[in-house]
């Protein structure tokens, strides 16, 4: 906050609508004239404090209960007030990562109608921090955000992970629940770093010394966004050699990836067209178009009218047709795709459909198609989301004053191009928060990542590293880890079951801060014992009765590696919560692993719970007992 008036002033979280996290004390803190004496109200307690030389100043209420609306009232000596109205008091966790934390319900509405048509509830609030970047420090206050409640105006804009852990705590508490989302889409774990902890690695420590030099980042980033502009505008001038009347449309069936019709490692525009039937009933009418997804932006088409683009390839092409545009009988379907990297796709397995009316149009099939490719992908542009620092100052800095319960953390595929450093710098980042927050103990429950493989190389294990890491996480002191394996979408970065995956949250949370007997968590290997060429491993499933094995035999994501490191697919039993397994390719094992891929599938292992054991690997060598997620 700035204060050059040297006015009475407090940050934005402490604002119309806030919710103030309750217990032993409650922290305010704001801006006003050096020395100047703050009076605040709230409630029957009346307290008083003096700003400092630089006209800091923070002042704590004790013991207040949940409850509300009060309202929170400050007079300064000068004659100033401030009147906070609509203030709650309760529970507040910080929900905090990338796009699949910041993911809006209005991305998910289509799999949760309902949740859309209900009553709004003021006890429930959420305060979003609008994206900013700061490599020079951490701010005192966030440039934009603001409190908002749930309720049928608003809830589109929550974070639909936050939106469900927020509904399932209100249920579960029955106080009011106020959420502090600081994520943004794209982002690293280093993003939410400080300075002095990513200074430690040479890789970070270079770019955030270019990212503090202002006039050289802005050139630099100004060339990237010149020459990627330019080379739209050298596939835009290939589109004007189209064909568009003539015979140079070929025939595909959609969806594909482009590979699949010749056009592999392809950069350029490729239209796609296709003709299809309407009933005299449906002319003029409103209609929706779902074409799944695409890699990477697209313009498309009905009858040479503009019904939606869309410039990235993650967000779903949902688009509203409106009046005027259908015809009755033939209709002219078109899709101008731009492929930037040489891995297009029109991807499978996604829903290809016109809605009007009551009627559904299937537009899976033939299509036709006619393309014009560039020499070279397009140029690369820097994702400042993942730049170090730049979050933690311009996003996440401001909120440490305010005290909260706990972290959500939902992040790590921005990571998987350099998996093996991640255990450290995501344990560097708990520890860094703590130390800010003053609270050595603060819980953090992490959402380890789901299934997920479509852009992923089969060869490339970064992701199980990833998970890996997030497992190892859970070893820290008041650190749970969820397990989603089975609530991703092979097809899709930003699957869409929200629910579920904050339902998991959400007993973590109950389990570890609140100490409620509810099973939070999977099955996990409790100890293990090698003999000759067996390995028996034992699980731990908190409910003491046997593992649940879905889809499979329950040994399918088993491997065993001996020196080599060499894995080979097992043979085995399972007997209530014992696994027994054995490869004949091994004849002494070293290593072994379960569900050590992108997107596992077959004999995934739960408890009676229906929650799933976490991937691990496992060296005999360095372990005679692994104790997963303690």
């Amino acid at each position: 906050m700035q204060n050059k008036e040297k006015r009475l002033m407090l940050p934005k979280l402490i604002s119309h609508g806030c919710v103030l996290q309750t217990g032993e004390r409650t922290r305010i803190w704001g801006l006003a004239a050096p020395g100047e004496v703050i009076s605040l109200r709230l409630l029957d307690q009346e307290i008083s404090c003096r700003a400092d030389g630089d006209g800091n100043w923070e002042a704590y209420f004790h013991h207040l209960q949940p409850g509300g609306p009060f309202i929170l009232e400050l007079s300064g000596e000068s004659g100033e007030t401030i009147r906070v109205a609509d203030v709650y008091l309760g529970e507040v966790f910080i929900c905090s990562g990338q796009s699949n934390m910041e993911l809006p319900m209005n991305r998910v509405k289509d799999r949760y109608p309902t949740e859309f048509e209900k009553q709004g509830d003021a006890r429930f609030r959420l305060y979003k921090v609008k994206e900013n970047y700061e490599f020079h420090g951490p701010l005192k206050d966030h440039v934009e955000a603001s409190w908002k409640e749930c309720s049928p105006d608003t809830i589109g804009e929550f974070s639909a992970v936050s939106y469900f852990f927020g509904k399932f705590m209100r249920e579960n508490r029955n106080v009011p629940i106020g959420l502090i989302n600081v994520s943004l889409g794209g982002s690293s774990v280093e993003a939410w770093m400080g300075e002095e902890e990513v200074s430690q690695y040479p890789d970070m420590r270079k770019e955030l010394e270019l990212c503090q030099n202002q006039k050289l980042l802005e050139e630099r980033m100004a060339g990237q966004r010149k020459a990627y502009e330019d080379w739209y505008e050298t596939v835009r001038d290939l589109e004007k050699s189209m064909d568009w009347n003539g015979n140079s449309w070929k025939e595909v069936t959609l969806p594909a990836f482009l590979k699949d019709f010749g056009l592999d490692h392809f950069y350029g525009t490729i239209w796609f067209r296709k003709r299809i039937m309407l009933p005299g009933h449906l002319e003029g009418k409103k209609a929706r178009l779902w074409l799944g997804t695409m890699v990477d932006s697209d313009r498309t088409y009905i009858n040479g009218v503009l019904v939606g683009e869309t410039g990235y390839q993650y967000p779903p092409r949902k688009y509203n047709v409106p009046e005027g545009v259908l015809k009755a009988g033939e209709n002219e379907i078109r899709i101008c795709l731009v492929c930037e990297n040489g891995a297009g796709r029109v991807t499978p397995d996604k829903i290809y459909a016109l809605f009007a009316e009551e009627e559904v149009f299937v537009l899976d099939g033939r299509w036709e198609y006619q393309s014009r490719a560039v020499g070279e992908p397009a140029p690369r542009v820097d994702l400042m989301s993942q730049k170090p620092t730049g979050l933690y100052n311009g996003m996440l800095a401001p909120c440490f004053s305010y005290l909260v319960k706990g972290v959500l953390w939902y992040q790590g595929e921005s990571n998987d191009e350099r998996p093996d450093s991640y255990e450290g710098r995501l344990q560097q980042m708990i520890h860094l928060w703590r130390k800010m927050w003053k609270e050595e103990s603060l819980p953090f429950v992490i959402a380890q990542l789901p299934n997920f493989s479509i852009d992923l190389d089969d060869k490339n294990d970064a992701w199980p590293r990833i998970r890996e890491a997030q497992r190892k996480a859970g070893g820290l002191k008041n650190v749970a880890v969820t397990v989603n394996l089975d609530l991703g979408e092979d097809n899709d970065l930003h699957p869409l079951n929200k629910r579920e995956a904050a339902y998991r949250m959400s007993l973590a949370v109950r389990a570890m801060i609140y100490g409620e007997r509810v099973i939070f968590r999977g099955p996990w290997l409790s100890d293990f014992d090698v003999s000759e060429q067996w390995i028996t491993l034992i699980f731990e499933t908190e409910d003491k009765k046997g593992l649940v094995i879905r889809g499979g035999t329950g040994l399918e994501e088993f491997e065993i590696a001996g020196a080599d490191g060499v894995y080979y697919p097992v043979t085995g039993e399972i007997n209530e919560n014992q696994v027994r397994i054995r490869s004949s390719e091994v004849k002494q094992p070293v290593f072994f692993r379960y569900c050590w891929s992108n997107a596992p599938k077959k004999g995934l292992l739960y408890n009676e719970a229906g929650l799933p054991a976490s991937p691990f690997e496992i060296s005999t060598l360095s372990y005679r007992k692994s104790r997963s997620g303690q």
